[in-house]
């Protein structure tokens, strides 16, 4: 679709480092240019996509699923792969039905550009006391530097990036994983506990109170 390069990146699970070399290498394969932004939550591979290309992007991650699992996340030209466009792909593969050649791959690091960028959009009209649980997370990386970049005083939780999750599953629509969450918040008397799951575009959200904010009423909000 001449809509490259394409922008790669991963989670933190074990498996990732492995996945994303094989990614890299069947991608420049074809021709393709690859830019690899490392070890980031799947936001900021998508800020990237439409930084530094047209939209395209590639994640190694296996989202909220348990460690030992991993997949791909894949946008083209703005489209998000799914259904009949994976299967497409999928028999593309089979058959042989591929481009040669031999594109040419970078590095670059996005996570300053991604923090300035939220700053200069979003400003707290007030400060805030927030609690961020990252679940061992890739969101470890950036989660609390962009918060306290719009106003807010954080409290890290988990922020330590472990592939194995040591702590507790990160999956925030599960409440058993939020149990942390809600005694941090209510001992350190913040206003707002987030969490997020294992790429950190998922987000659960509980009260000053330690109530859960769920899903669907979050959309509304």
């Amino acid at each position: 679709q001449d809509a490259g390069p394409v922008i790669v990146a991963r989670d933190g699970r074990d498996s990732g480092p492995d996945l994303i070399r094989g990614m890299i290498e069947g991608i420049a394969s074809t021709g393709c240019d690859v830019v690899d932004i490392g070890a980031v939550p799947t936001g900021v591979l998508y800020y990237a996509a439409y930084e530094l290309s047209k939209g395209t992007g590639v994640m190694v991650t296996g989202s909220h699923n348990p460690p030992e699992y991993n997949g791909i996340k894949m946008v083209i030209g703005g489209i998000t792969q799914a259904g009949d466009q994976i299967t497409g792909m999928y028999e593309r593969i089979k058959s042989g039905n591929l481009r040669v050649g031999k594109g040419n791959v970078g590095k670059k690091k996005m996570l300053k550009s991604y923090r300035e960028r939220i700053a200069g959009d979003i400003q707290l009209k007030r400060p805030l006391k927030v609690v961020a649980d990252c679940g061992n997370g890739i969101g470890g990386v950036v989660a609390a530097d962009a918060l306290r970049d719009i106003g807010a005083e954080v409290f890290p939780l988990f922020d330590e990036v472990d592939g194995t999750f040591p702590n507790h599953h990160p999956d925030p629509s599960e409440p058993k994983n939020l149990v942390d969450l809600i005694e941090a918040v209510k001992l350190m008397e913040a206003d707002i506990g987030v969490a997020f799951d294992g790429d950190a575009d998922r987000l659960g959200v509980v009260t000053s109170n330690g109530d859960i904010i769920y899903s669907d009423r979050l959309l509304m909000l």
